[in-house]
């Protein structure tokens, strides 16, 4: 059987989006954004909590989780695993709205909280960078001003983090980078969470409850459509490239790239092969020969 990593759309939300699972979502912010001490997020609230009718409504999920801190800050987190044209424009859009959706007629405005953008990737969004992690906020030209407790987006580049042995990981920040990229193979052994992050009850209740989802068969069902829904996307995105109706100015620079460099061709491949997609559907889709696909 498929084993699902616990980036798919549904296991993420299971797992990190329902009240009395704040504990584990709390330990993975906390993580990212390397707050110890008195900056460490205490509690958090959900704003938009999972809803299994909900989300079994919606072709796809937008924003995966959106919550706020105990200090007033709002927080929207999500799983990316494949790219898609405009991610980067989406990011900021909805991180805007996360900002503005705070204000209140005749409200002060000094009375905002930071907005924070968390985007987890199973991709190389940033060709240029060698980092794990990108952060952006707002500063001026020569980076000696910085707008703090306004916006700042993080982006994780999962594909960026190299295998390590659990005993030899020592920040929070290295044990959830290692438990999300490597998911799909500890839930494949089954081995005791408490085995695999001992010491670490947030690490081990968040493996724990993704094993138990694809040991669920009516779960995993719920995750192969989730599945099936995101290699939809990906083969009319590739197609409408591929026949030229993409439109504005970056998916120009898509359809550019696609034609013109083979190795982006071979990353969409290397994608739709992690989704399961067969061999002989992914040549379909990407146009790629026999001797570029032997290379994946």
């Amino acid at each position: 059987m498929k084993t699902y990593s616990i980036l798919n759309d549904f296991a993420f939300q299971w797992i990190f989006n329902q009240p009395g699972r704040e504990r584990i979502l709390r330990s993975l912010l906390n993580a990212i954004l390397h707050f110890e001490g008195k900056d460490r997020i205490e509690e958090i609230h959900y704003l938009n909590p999972f809803n299994l009718a909900r989300f079994e409504d919606r072709k796809k999920s937008i924003v995966d989780i959106k919550v706020r801190d105990e200090k007033g800050s709002w927080y929207e987190v999500e799983a990316q695993v494949c790219q898609h044209s405009g991610f980067i424009e989406r990011t900021v859009f909805y991180l805007a709205g996360l900002y503005s959706d705070q204000g209140r007629k005749g409200q002060d405005f000094a009375e905002l909280r930071p907005a924070i953008g968390i985007s987890l990737l199973g991709f190389n969004l940033f060709k240029s960078s060698s980092r794990v992690q990108e952060i952006f906020a707002l500063r001026n030209a020569d980076n000696s001003i910085v707008l703090n407790d306004t916006l700042m987006l993080h982006y994780i580049d999962l594909k960026r983090y190299g295998r390590k042995k659990t005993f030899e990981l020592q920040t929070p920040f290295e044990k959830w980078l290692h438990l999300l990229k490597f998911s799909k193979a500890y839930a494949r052994m089954g081995l005791k969470s408490t085995a695999v992050f001992p010491g670490e009850e947030e690490l081990a209740m968040a493996l724990e409850e993704h094993v138990k989802l694809n040991a669920d068969a009516a779960m995993r069902l719920r995750m192969e459509d989730r599945e099936r829904d995101r290699i939809e996307e990906i083969i009319k995105h590739s197609a409408a490239i591929k026949e030229g109706r993409a439109i504005g100015r970056e998916e120009g620079r898509v359809e550019g790239r696609l034609e013109g460099k083979n190795e982006e061709k071979l990353e969409i491949a290397r994608n739709l092969k992690a989704e399961g997609m067969p061999a002989t559907l992914i040549q379909k889709v990407t146009g790629l020969s026999d001797a570029d696909l032997d290379k994946l």
